[in-house]
């Protein structure tokens, strides 16, 4: 029994809904399905604790000697994080900002840091690390002064009258001309399993497609916002062909985000 950990969001359930639901040829592989917060299972790949996990492309920058990086299953875009504020103006006249990240080793605060460092290295910052689902409310209550939003957050910000500071998926492609590379499946090197489950993914993701409504209702379930036409702009937006197979473009984008951290560092 293979512990997989994927995140609640609609991309991922959509994805292996296949699987989970064991409506496909899995190849004799047997799963155990681990469904946490992306940076909850950033940290138990970290502690090598799961066999077969999504992660933040971030964070597969520290997991590298023990996981291998699959084709299928990713999250690579043109729809990035967002960074969003309650009163614009306010953050210019501020010294000090604090921020709210969705984890450490997500691809946003990576994106976040790359930004901070072009447009706001003469201010500091105080970093407020919470779950993703959390980060809106937190703006809205003034508990910070800007969010970085992913996932669901993107198509419901403006109804909670939050305002714009930056896309980083538009100034990541500005910068480097390549895929948004959100997050990836890695798999222990020690199973030797990568052309299996990639085979597997793919079936699960054709299946999904075949059988639209039902997965969508079962991604529902998990969902932080259950508007069904939020769930369905998320698939669009993160189900795509990169999912399928991430090509040498994706796997370019991963290297890219790696350099650009080892070259710039990251959050203290």
């Amino acid at each position: 029994m293979l512990k997989f950990g994927i995140s609640p969001c609609p991309n991922d359930i959509f994805i292996f809904f296949g699987i989970i639901e064991q409506k496909i040829n899995t190849e004799g592989l047997n799963f155990d399905f681990v469904i946490e917060d992306v940076e909850t299972l950033n940290d138990l790949c970290i502690k090598n604790a799961l066999d077969i996990s999504k992660i933040s492309a971030h964070a597969f920058y520290h997991v590298k000697p023990n996981y291998d990086l699959l084709s299928s299953g990713g999250a690579l875009s043109e729809y990035g994080p967002l960074v969003v504020t309650k009163y614009p103006d306010k953050l210019k006249n501020l010294s000090t900002i604090k921020i709210a990240l969705p984890g450490k080793l997500t691809t946003a605060s990576a994106l976040m840091w790359f930004y901070w460092q072009k447009k706001f290295h003469d201010k500091k910052y105080i970093l407020d690390i919470m779950q993703f689902h959390q980060i809106i409310d937190s703006i809205v209550e003034e508990k910070v002064d800007m969010g970085v939003l992913i996932h669901e957050g993107r198509f419901i910000y403006a109804s909670k009258g939050l305002k714009l500071v930056v896309d980083l998926g538009q100034f990541w492609m500005n910068e480097t001309s390549l895929p948004i590379p959100l997050g990836c499946i890695v798999a222990k090197k020690s199973l030797n399993i990568n052309k299996t489950l990639e085979k597997t993914i793919r079936e699960s993701l054709n299946y999904a497609y075949s059988h639209f409504d039902e997965a969508i209702k079962f991604a529902k379930k998990y969902a932080q916002e259950l508007d069904e036409n939020v769930i369905k702009s998320h698939i669009d937006c993160y189900v795509n062909k990169f999912t399928f197979d991430m090509e040498p473009i994706g796997f370019h984008a991963i290297d890219e985000l790696i350099k650009k951290i080892q070259r710039k560092g990251i959050w203290l």
